[in-house]
């Protein structure tokens, strides 16, 4: 008999909203207000910069000066630092800097295709659905109202909140905490990262669905529950 499955655990981008396109837009918008040229070759090196930096935040290899006051300090720590090594810049700037780039990404917002319409499906299932993602917590919900999914979501949980990036056990045991429950056997994370969203879902005892949207090849030991190419395929899941 397969397992039944009450409770939805979403990444957001690159999952329901479509984050490359949106940061592109938004490092447009930068280059545009420091009046210097925009060329696609610049819009890709800060994608992979961005990509590279957020795996290496997530697997500890980024090393903090010192220990934060409190999480906002930590926060705006973080995200500050991959802009200093974009524009070579001062701390300042970078601050600066990142809190335009969070105001952009809320204004230029593409959903991933059938997003929309896979959680009507799910929601008229009754699921429970969640937001789990280590993105900036500030346009989540816009990210959401561009596919009219504010309803929809019963918790939004995110890095920031947590002080922890998934897959780490912090990010799940404080979210775990926030829903109040331990009870794992119903829950199914649905995530494009097989480091973050389903290696997180193996170490913390969630079966995982991985959103391959490329259909890259798996060449890793991390191995989900399942897998899919487009969302729609997850009515075949649930």
């Amino acid at each position: 008999m397969s397992k039944i499955y009450k409770k939805l655990l979403f990444d957001l981008d690159n999952t329901l909203i479509d984050d490359n396109e949106n940061r592109r837009y938004a490092m447009r918008k930068i280059l545009n207000d420091r009046k210097e040229e925009v060329t696609d070759e610049k819009l890709e090196n800060f994608i992979k910069l961005d990509d590279k930096y957020w795996k290496d935040t997530a697997e500890g290899r980024i090393k903090r000066p010192y220990e934060f006051k409190t999480l906002e300090e930590k926060t705006t720590w973080v995200r500050a630092q991959r802009f200093i090594m974009y524009f070579n810049c001062t701390f300042k700037e970078a601050v600066a800097i990142n809190e335009k780039y969070i105001e952009y990404l809320k204004t230029n917002i593409i959903p991933i295709n059938n997003a929309k319409e896979v959680l009507d499906y799910l929601n008229k299932k009754q699921y429970e659905i969640y937001i789990v993602t280590n993105g900036p917590e500030r346009p989540v919900k816009d990210k959401l109202n561009s596919i009219k999914a504010n309803n929809y979501i019963k918790t939004i949980f995110t890095a920031e909140e947590a002080g922890y990036m998934k897959p780490h056990k912090e990010f799940f045991d404080k979210f775990f905490k926030k829903i109040n429950t331990n009870k794992k056997d119903d829950m199914l994370i649905i995530g494009d990262e097989l480091e973050k969203d389903v290696l997180g879902g193996i170490q913390n005892g969630i079966d995982s669905c991985w959103f391959n949207m490329k259909k890259l090849e798996n060449n890793t030991n991390i191995k989900p529950s399942f897998e899919i190419n487009d969302l729609l395929d997850l009515k075949e899941v649930l």
